[in-house]
Formats: structure tokens, C-alpha cells, sequence
């Protein structure tokens, strides 16, 4: 091999080396990284996956897709910030939860099951027959509108509804999962 062709045999893998790493360039379809986290390219799906460094969280939805057709990204692209202590999903449970036994009394009240027995003319009365059983829902009603609720039925009430609300609340978000 003379000196001239190994020459041009060393330069032709630097312009290989270069043009691939110019492709890999254009190919990039994600976003700038942002601060505390980087962007995962699918490219088979054509979409942008957000990773945070610990103790970092994504501001928005985390799965984003670029529309050509449109000129813009299906969500707004989102950064990484701090995680607070408890999440969003988190608050909302235990706000259910509380919110649902707040409101024990008063539902009750409106379907009739009132501290005098049960009102004339309601739900509750619509529902009452003479063959109610003794621990019965209708009867265990009629006793937390009379007595007001135990505590135990307090927290079973939070504690289902709570996790009911925490289960079910990923279903509400327009974000794509992973």
C-alpha cells in the first residue's frame, strides 16, 4: 500500500465518522435538553420521553410527539423541577378522602336519614320496607343519621375513597403513557 492510498483510506473514514455523526444530528427530533434531565429518542413511535435526574420531576406531561403536519408538539414541552415532598395524585386522595367524610352527614340528611328517624316523603322512605334486617345498609344509615357516624366508618370512608380517587386519577390526564 502506497503512502497515498493509505492516506486517502484515513480520510475516508474521517468523512464517514463525520457524516454519521452529522446524520445522528438531523435525526434528532426531541428537544434541547433541559436542566436536571435529557430527552429519549423513540424513534420507532416518534416520540420524546422526558427523564429527570433524582430528586427532580417532570413540569408536564413527560411522553411528547412533534406534528409536522401541524407545526407544533401535542403538549408543551415540559422541564424538570424540583419534586415536592407529596405529589399531585397524593393531594388529591387525601382532599377526596376528606371531602367524602365532610359530606357523610349531609347526604345522609338529604336522603332522609335524619336524627328523628326517617324523613316523610324522601328517598329513604321510598326505599323502607317492613322487612329491613338489622345491620342492613338501610339500617346502618338510619343509625349514622341518628347517632352520626363512628369513627371507624369515618376512616373507611376516607381510606376507600382515597384510594378509589388515586387509582382512577392517571385515567383523567391527556398524557401518553411510556
Amino acid at each position: 500500500m502506497t503512502p497515498r492510498t493509505g492516506c486517502a483510506i484515513f480520510f475516508f473514514f474521517i468523512f464517514i465518522i463525520l457524516c454519521l455523526g452529522l446524520i445522528n444530528k438531523v435525526d434528532s427530533f426531541c428537544p434541547v435538553n433541559p436542566m436536571h434531565g435529557y430527552w429519549d429518542e423513540d424513534t420507532v413511535s416518534g416520540r420524546c420521553i422526558l427523564r429527570c435526574d433524582g430528586g427532580y420531576e417532570p413540569s408536564g406531561c413527560h411522553v411528547i410527539r412533534y406534528s409536522h403536519r401541524h407545526g407544533k408538539w401535542n403538549h408543551d414541552v415540559p422541564s424538570c423541577q424540583k419534586e415536592w415532598p407529596v405529589s399531585g395524585k397524593t393531594l388529591a386522595a387525601v382532599g377526596t378522602g376528606v371531602a367524602a367524610v365532610v359530606a357523610t352527614p349531609v347526604v345522609l340528611a338529604g336522603a332522609g336519614f335524619t336524627a328523628a328517624g326517617v324523613a316523610a316523603g324522601s328517598i329513604a322512605a321510598m326505599i323502607q320496607t317492613p322487612f329491613t334486617a338489622v345491620g342492613s345498609w338501610f339500617a346502618l344509615s338510619q343509625s349514622a343519621g341518628v347517632i352520626g357516624t363512628a369513627a371507624t366508618t369515618k376512616g373507611a370512608i376516607g381510606a376507600v375513597t382515597g384510594a378509589i380517587t388515586y387509582a382512577t386519577s392517571s385515567m383523567f390526564s391527556n398524557c401518553e403513557k411510556e
